[in-house]
């Protein structure tokens, strides 16, 4: 399982500052912060960017992301224009974060995609998020037919069955679907598309409710699912534990005894 870290995302405080400030520095020592804490992805999410500011913010932050590490970076962006102003910066294959079922939305961002060799994040949504694993089914079976026209298949399409709020009213049956989302994929589509799950999601405060103990087991029942990649805070110890464990049970790693002590 891959860890995707989402923690360079302008919502928090040292990141916006580095951005709005051009602060190599500051950005480079949390790229390694999330390099050591055993991310193997790296989101980069600077919001909607003016777009007077649009191509400056994006160089800095590929630029200085790729100068300290050499992990995949995730090319967060609201629109197929600012995914191109990004890729531009790139000297190595990004993948892009994200497209939707929607048309308008998920051609372009397939043909860039395929335009640039890079793996694209996709989410089972429409113009709304399906309440139901075969809801979202379907919409995946369109996101694949059009990937594929374009021959981005297997490895490269990563699915992503949006995870919603827990706390929400009705967030139970949401997570309830999204597992089932993961279990039926593999009989349907060959190859598989890999699949992403973002647990910030999951946990978003609604109505004053906090569901932050969920995510642990969230990750736990999702990874047992067949999740391939998981977004998260790769700096919340309990999540970085459980995710750890999870390789430890798929063979990707050995289990060391010290790593989980309190």
């Amino acid at each position: 399982m891959i860890v995707a870290a989402d923690n360079l995302t302008t919502t928090r405080p040292a990141v916006r500052r580095a951005i709005e400030e051009r602060d190599e520095r500051l950005l480079a020592r949390l790229v390694g912060s999330l390099v050591k804490a055993g991310a193997g992805w790296i989101d980069l999410n600077p919001g909607r960017v003016p777009a007077p500011e649009r191509s400056s913010t994006w160089r800095f932050l590929v630029e200085t992301a790729e100068r300290a590490c050499t992990l995949p970076l995730v090319i967060d962006a609201p629109d197929a224009e600012s995914m191109e102003t990004a890729l531009g910066f790139c000297t190595r294959p990004a993948v892009l974060n994200f497209a939707t079922a929607e048309p308008a939305r998920l051609g372009p961002v397939l043909d860039l995609a395929a335009e640039h060799s890079a793996d694209v994040i996709a989410a089972t949504i429409d113009a709304r998020v399906p309440a139901t694993a075969e809801e979202r089914l379907a919409l995946a079976s369109i996101i694949v037919e059009e990937a594929s026209g374009r021959s981005i298949d297997g490895g490269r399409l990563v699915l992503d069955p949006m995870v919603m709020p827990l706390a929400m009213p009705g967030g139970e049956a949401q997570a309830r679907a999204v597992i089932e989302f993961l279990r039926a994929l593999p009989s349907l589509f060959d190859p598989k598309p890999r699949t992403i799950a973002a647990l910030s999601n999951l946990t978003t405060t609604s109505a004053g409710s906090d569901a932050s103990a969920a995510a642990a087991p969230f990750l736990a029942a999702a990874w047992g699912a067949g999740l391939d990649i998981v977004m998260m805070n790769v700096l919340d110890p309990v999540l970085a534990e459980t995710a750890r464990l999870c390789e430890v049970f798929s063979d990707e790693r050995l289990f060391a005894p010290g790593e989980y002590e309190a």
